[in-house]
C-alpha cells in the first residue's frame, strides 16, 4: 500500500493539486517481489504531481530509477532552552550523569540558546491568534516567490487543535507590517517523557528576506517560552529561511532529501517551500497523545 494526502500548492501564480506521501508498505514475506514498485507506479498515473521527503535508504535508492527528480532538501533543526534531552545526549555520549550535563547547559549554555536576534522593522506587530484566521489564505492568493508553497487548510487545523486540548496545544501567530498582515506561524506544543517541547509546523510570509523571517522565527520562540519547552523543532528547505534558523541559533541536525515525480515541464515546481508540516508529521504528536 502507499498513502499520500492530496494538498494544494500555489506555484507561482497557479493553484495546482499535489500528493505528499507519508507510508509506502509492503508485507516483509512479498518485499522484493516487486508488488510496492507497482502500487507506487499506479499513484505515479494520477494527474497530480507527488512530492516525498525522505524516506527508508531503499526507498531513496528506487525512486530516482522510477524517474522522481531531485528537488532540494528538507534541514532539521533543534534549538535546546532547558537541556534536558541534551543532558541525556551527554551520558550517552560521554557517559556524564544527566544532573551534571544539565549543570553544564544552565552555567555554559542556557544563555547564549535563549538570546534572540533583535531586529527593528518598523510598524511590526505580532499577535497570538485563537484559531486560524480566514484572512491565512490570502497570503498564498497570488505569486507566492520563486518556491511553491503548499496552502494551508484552516479547517484542518482547527480540527486538529480541538482534539486534544489539554495535552497538545497548537498557537498560531500572526505578523503585521504597517497594518497588514505578511506572514504567520503555526507551533505544535506537546509533552514528552523529558516535559513540553515545540514544533514549528508552519512559517511562512510571501517573498520574505531572511531578516523578516529571522524577525519571525525570533518572536515564534518568544511567544512558545511562557510553556518552558525544552527544545523547539523545525524544518526549512529555503535558504533564507534556513540561515533565519541559524540566526536563532537553531542546531542543523540533518538533511532529507526532497524527491518529486510530476510529467510536466521539468522547472515546474520551481524550489519547494517546506516546513515541518509535510506528509503525516502534523497529526504524528495527536496520534501519539490518542493512543498514550
Amino acid at each position: 500500500m502507499v498513502w499520500a494526502f492530496v494538498q494544494s500548492y500555489q506555484v507561482g501564480p497557479r493553484r495546482l493539486n499535489g500528493l505528499e506521501t507519508f507510508d509506502w508498505f509492503c508485507l516483509p514475506e512479498l518485499q522484493g517481489s516487486g508488488l510496492g514498485v507497482r502500487v507506487m507506479q499506479a499513484m505515479m498515473n494520477r494527474p497530480e504531481f507527488i512530492i516525498a521527503a525522505g524516506g527508508t535508504a531503499d526507498t531513496l535508492k528506487l525512486l530516482p530509477r522510477l524517474k522522481w527528480r531531485p528537488h532540494g532538501e528538507l534541514v532539521k533543526f533543534t534549538l535546546p532552552l532547558e537541556g534536558a534531552a541534551l543532558s541525556m545526549d551527554f551520558k550517552r555520549r560521554f557517559g556524564l550523569p544527566t544532573s551534571v550535563g544539565k549543570a553544564i547547559f544552565k552555567l555554559s549554555m542556557k544563555p547564549w540558546f535563549h538570546a534572540r536576534p533583535k531586529l527593528a522593522i518598523e510598524g511590526s506587530d505580532v499577535r497570538v491568534g485563537s484559531h486560524v484566521e480566514p484572512e491565512i489564505p490570502q497570503l498564498y492568493a497570488s505569486d507566492t516567490g520563486d518556491a511553491s508553497v503548499r496552502v494551508p487548510n484552516p479547517r484542518f487545523v482547527s480540527w486538529l487543535r480541538s482534539g486534544f486540548p489539554n495535552r497538545v496545544q497548537f498557537l498560531p501567530l500572526y505578523f503585521r507590517i504597517r497594518d497588514a498582515l505578511r506572514g504567520w506561524s503555526l507551533t505544535c506544543i506537546y509533552r514528552t517523557s523529558l516535559g513540553w517541547e515545540a514544533d514549528i509546523f508552519e512559517l511562512f510570509a510571501p517573498q520574505a528576506s531572511e531578516d523578516v523571517y529571522t524577525w519571525m522565527v525570533a518572536e515564534t520562540v518568544s511567544a512558545i517560552s511562557a510553556y518552558r519547552p525544552d527544545r523547539v523543532h523545525a524544518g526549512a528547505s529555503v535558504p533564507s529561511l534556513q540561515q533565519a534558523l541559524h540566526r536563532n541559533r537553531f542546531i542543523r541536525r540533518r538533511a532529507v532529501p526532497i524527491q518529486a515525480w510530476w510529467t510536466g515541464p521539468a522547472d515546474l515546481l520551481r524550489p519547494i517551500h517546506l516546513t515541518n508540516d509535510t506528509g503525516d508529521a502534523l497529526l504524528l504528536p495527536v496520534i501519539d497523545k490518542a493512543i498514550s
